[in-house]
């Protein structure tokens, strides 16, 4: 009968013992649960973060890329350099102009276009060449060249023609005669000339 007892003792507490595991079971299932919850937060916190740092990224070099708006500039027209006039004239070919008047003269029939004239400076004031050579050229006569004369001293108006022209020697006299004063006049201009009659303006 005792033998009985601790055989059904010795069976419950085999029972009990084997029980016991199965008690605390239950213990640990939450346990792990817990973890897999707290690793899915933690990822899930990591994934944000990475996906917020590579967006970021990608905004920050959108906007570097962002051209910036250029400006028009409408070209303006360039103001075109001017000639510097220097006092004293340099010797040039001018080109002829069509006379305002018939180059032909009626009283004595010559053909002013067909003397060709040099016109020099010979008073040291700036332009003075310039002025009589377009006055010669408005009554038709063919001015080739201006230039300065061998010095500065003149005084008038000093008229060379070479002795092949000598009768334009009167018509030329003439017609300065209406705007300047006279000086010496003659018809020893040199045959190497390039021009067939020389005025020299002077002071």
């Amino acid at each position: 009968m005792l033998n009985l007892v601790l055989v059904c003792r010795g069976q419950n507490m085999e029972d009990v013992s084997f029980q016991s595991p199965v008690l605390n079971k239950p213990a640990k299932k939450p346990r792990r649960l817990i973890f897999w919850i707290v690793l899915i937060i933690i990822i899930g916190v990591l994934a944000l973060m990475g996906f917020r740092f590579i967006g970021g990224k990608d905004q920050k070099s959108e906007e570097k890329i962002t051209p910036t708006p250029t400006e028009f500039i409408i070209p303006t027209e360039a103001p075109t350099p001017t000639e510097e006039v220097t006092p004293t004239e340099e010797p040039e070919t001018t080109p002829t102009s069509k006379p305002t008047s018939n180059p032909i003269d009626k009283t004595t029939g010559l053909n002013r276009s067909k003397l060709s004239i040099t016109v020099q400076n010979g008073s040291g004031v700036a332009g003075v060449a310039g002025t009589a050579a377009n006055f010669l050229k408005n009554l038709g006569y063919n001015v080739i060249s201006t230039g300065n004369a061998d010095n500065f001293d003149y005084s008038n108006v000093t008229i060379q023609v070479k002795t092949g022209k000598s009768e334009f020697l009167s018509l030329l006299k003439k017609d300065l005669g209406t705007q300047y004063t006279l000086g010496n006049s003659s018809s020893d201009l040199s045959a190497s000339s390039s021009a067939d009659a020389l005025v020299i303006i002077g002071k």
